[in-house]
């Protein structure tokens, strides 16, 4: 069996090879990919920026999809089932992965909706920021990955969760999804916002922008935690003096930080069940595989009404 794998071969363009699909070995599970989301991260090497991979590279690790088959000591699915999967390359027709990398998708909920990996980032990501019951919280940027941490935290019964961000129809959202607090810096004082409320005990930067870094470190409190939660393609200059005069615990809050990523499919996979993440107004964009490099370029411009793209194979 043969199978289409998009691979970046350069900057600003990607190029379907069809390539020998090889059967599943051991506990592998080979998945016919249904569904995959355009990460950040894809993007940042679609532009140029500097990335941990060479080139040509077989982009994806969004995935969700069907089982086709499973190898002979897999034990936890069969085929037909509907798994999302932590691993690539998702841009793809099939893909082979461990059964212990996949999580079974919840009845009723689209495979565009249950693209695993930005899920579980955001489980990791609120479970290590660690808010308590009745903090206040600042999320900074409310994309694609800083909407689905405004859901989650509006389950953990905060005094105030605020949503950052210079898009008032991002804000409009997350206020839909549980924020109470919406600032615009371009006409919001942050400093004014956060002396309301003696600082916020937790600040989540999610822009991997400099500014948003900036940003964050003005909305937490002295002795605060901040997290870093996005990936910064380029280096951010800080001024460590405000840093120390505050005394912050600074967090890394991404993957890498992670005790374990399948624990956290796990949990997001339960809380996708539960309605705890929404994705139907997250994911207004699809294509289909064959028309991966148009949807790179739309998501690249970052239009107003882009907020995740996914490829449908």
């Amino acid at each position: 069996m043969r199978g289409r794998v998009a691979y970046l071969v350069e900057r600003g363009r990607l190029e379907l090879r069809e390539e020998e699909v090889r059967e599943p070995r051991g506990s592998e599970i080979l998945v016919k990919v249904r569904a995959c989301g355009i990460c950040t991260g894809d993007l940042y090497a679609f532009l140029g920026y500097p990335v941990w991979f060479s080139l040509p590279a077989a982009l994806g690790h969004e995935a969700a999809g069907e089982v086709v088959e499973v190898g002979p000591s897999a034990t936890r699915f069969r085929r037909g089932s509907r798994v999302a999967v932590l691993g690539g390359p998702g841009f793809a027709d099939y893909l082979v992965v461990d059964e212990s990398y996949a999580e079974p998708v919840p009845e009723g909920v689209p495979f565009e909706h249950a693209i695993g990996e930005p899920l579980a980032c955001a489980v990791n990501g609120v479970r290590l920021a660690a808010p308590r019951f009745g903090d206040t919280v600042a999320v900074v940027g409310t994309g694609f990955m800083g909407l689905l941490l405004v859901q989650a935290l509006s389950r953990v019964g905060l005094e105030r969760l605020a949503a950052v961000d210079l898009r008032d129809e991002r804000l409009e959202l997350a206020a839909e999804f549980g924020a109470d607090t919406l600032l615009n810096p371009s006409r919001d004082d942050l400093d004014r916002a956060a002396a309301e409320v003696g600082g916020f005990d937790v600040v989540i930067e999610a822009t991997g922008s400099p500014k948003g870094v900036d940003a964050a470190t003005r909305l937490v409190k002295r002795r605060g935690r901040l997290c870093i939660f996005s990936y910064h393609p380029q280096p951010v200059p800080v001024d460590m003096r405000v840093w120390d005069a505050k005394g912050l615990e600074v967090l890394m809050t991404n993957p890498n930080r992670a005790e374990d990523m399948r624990l956290c499919l796990r949990v997001a996979m339960r809380m996708l069940a539960r309605r705890v993440f929404r994705l139907d107004k997250l994911v207004p964009h699809t294509w289909p595989l064959s028309e991966i490099q148009r949807a790179f370029e739309y998501a690249a411009t970052k239009p107003s009404d882009y907020i995740k793209g996914v490829i449908v194979p």
